[in-house]
């Protein structure tokens, strides 16, 4: 069985069809996290500025359909969602608010208030204990299920972003500039000295695979990742230079990240390299879950849910059932185009197709498509609405075979 690779040499190429817009909430809602607990149960949240409470959007059949949901309070921003059970779900968010439902959301209680504070990031580690993090350097522990909140000693006053933590003793809290960890269950924090390139740089989000092995990704555009907990970190490839605000990994070698300017980047070595998927919105995407390994959600600023249910990967659409006799790659049609052009090739066995995409110097910036495919001629559009006119070359390789056409984007 032949390896087959096609590779797009197009500057941050898109395609629609793999992340698709499945809600927009009306009216326009700053959606600032989304989670969920399992294939249909999830939660997102936004502040409202027209005098509701309704600030809280519940779905139980996968996002088809989502109820609001009274948090007692009204343009209150809240910025971390944990989900213990469908029923049992925490929030934390601006004027140190952390509250709690017990009922799925049908009550919502405050379980913390404190006016001056900021509560960005939430991890419970089990039904009684969890952690959070928010300005001024401030770390907190409940072992009560949230009834009390008991101030950690930390070593910054800088904000504190996200947490997250590998087992009830081990955990890890991003920042501004700085990557904190705990071995003694949040006892005591120790500064890991993450690299950053200027006091401003927000650390977004932390995530961790075990002890040694994390990266986090940040508001610079730039995703860093350490193999030896912290002693030593390296700058991956980020596959954009858009600010970074949500990361989600399925398994240890696959994981989304998304940010500005409708940034999504998938990796499938671990992190070591990211490449940018389509997206449908070129506004600020705030956060990403997935509930398994296609299935994921995006939230967005102006109040929407973005939606994949193949992994954000193109879809490629075979065009007849004779089998060709050579591999070839035809001109894509219309060109020169505005804004959307298709491409047609035939592969005459079957194999693995990796549908890769390059920049004009060569830096590949996506993986489009990596998968089996059967014998047949094959189709797919490019919506190019998001990208400035020019030049642009497509190769299809396979064994001794490639071919090399040009494309003319005119806007």
């Amino acid at each position: 069985m032949k390896k087959i690779i096609l590779m797009l040499l197009i500057p941050f190429l898109t395609f629609s069809q793999g992340w698709f817009i499945q809600t927009t909430f009306s009216p326009a809602q700053s959606l600032q996290t989304v989670r969920f607990y399992d294939q249909n149960t999830g939660y997102t949240t936004a502040p409202l500025y027209n005098g509701s409470n309704f600030n809280i959007h519940k779905t139980t059949n996968a996002g088809a359909n989502w109820s609001d949901q009274n948090s007692g309070y009204t343009s209150m921003r809240f910025m971390a969602i944990w989900i213990q059970h469908p029923d049992t779900v925490y929030m934390s968010g601006n004027d140190g608010k952390i509250i709690k439902t017990v009922n799925g959301g049908s009550n919502w209680v405050t379980v913390y208030s404190e006016t001056a504070l900021q509560l960005w990031g939430l991890f419970f580690v089990n039904s009684l204990t969890g952690f959070t993090a928010g300005s001024t350097g401030r770390i907190m522990k409940t072992t009560n299920a949230g009834v009390n909140w008991v101030t950690m000693t930390s070593p910054t006053q800088t904000s504190l972003s996200s947490i997250y933590f590998i087992n009830e003793t081990t955990g890890f809290i991003s920042g501004s500039a700085i990557a904190l960890k705990t071995t003694d269950q949040g006892a005591s924090w120790v500064n890991m000295n993450a690299p950053f390139i200027s006091g401003f740089e927000n650390f977004r989000e932390i995530y961790f695979f075990n002890e040694n092995l994390g990266l986090y990704v940040s508001d610079a555009g730039r995703i860093v990742k350490t193999t030896n907990s912290g002693a030593n970190w390296n700058l991956v490839n980020s596959g954009t230079t858009q600010s970074l605000f949500g990361v989600k990994f399925i398994d240890v070698m696959t994981g989304y990240a998304c940010g500005n300017a409708g940034a999504i980047v998938r990796t499938t070595d671990g992190g070591e390299n990211w490449f940018s998927q389509s997206s449908p919105l070129s506004e600020i995407l705030t956060d990403v879950w997935f509930t398994n390994a296609n299935t994921g959600y995006i939230s967005s600023w102006s109040g929407k849910i973005l939606k994949t249910t193949n992994g954000g990967i193109t879809f490629i659409e075979p065009i007849g059932s004779e089998i060709p006799e050579t591999f070839s790659l035809e001109q894509n049609y219309p060109n020169p185009f505005n804004p959307i052009t298709k491409f047609r090739f035939s592969l005459p066995v079957s194999g693995n197709v990796i549908l890769k995409i390059f920049d004009i110097s060569g830096r590949e910036v996506t993986e489009l498509v990596n998968k089996p495919m059967q014998p047949g001629t094959y189709e797919a559009d490019w919506d190019a609405s998001a990208f400035s006119s020019g030049v642009y070359f497509y190769v299809i390789s396979s064994g001794d075979f490639t071919q090399t056409r040009k494309m003319v984007l005119t806007k």
